[in-house]
């Protein structure tokens, strides 16, 4: 019977934690219109990257009615607030997602509270 080398082992191992500690990443709430999921962003154009301390895009631009879903891909924990309290995520990170759906046309400027210094906007047409 043969044996099964110890990086054989170790690659196992590490594969199962990596598992394991994706299937136990949390998303926070939403409130109002928001919904909180987790796993993917939302579709193509209707979704913003919370990484490196910054949101990617930083200006979006969507019709009434759209989800926009911010995926937090950063170690650092972040947060989206926005400046009329219309929506707030809780701090999140390590793939974590927060969606709200804008049903009133304007403008929403957003920050992360955290690092006030990470700002956003949303023009909802």
């Amino acid at each position: 019977m043969s044996r099964i080398p110890r990086s054989a082992r170790l690659i196992v191992t590490l594969a199962a934690s990596a598992g394991l500690l994706v299937s136990c990443s949390s998303s926070g709430g939403g409130s109002g219109s928001g919904k909180s999921s987790s796993g993917g962003g939302g579709a193509s154009g209707n979704a913003v990257d919370v990484k490196n301390f910054s949101f990617n895009p930083s200006s979006l631009t969507v019709s009434k009615g759209t989800k926009v879903t911010w995926t937090f891909d950063d170690s650092a924990k972040h947060n989206v607030t926005d400046s009329k309290s219309t929506f707030k995520s809780q701090d999140l990170s390590g793939g974590g997602t927060y969606s709200f759906t804008f049903s009133t046309a304007g403008t929403y400027s957003y920050i992360c509270s955290i690092h006030p210094y990470m700002k956003g906007t949303v023009t909802v047409k």
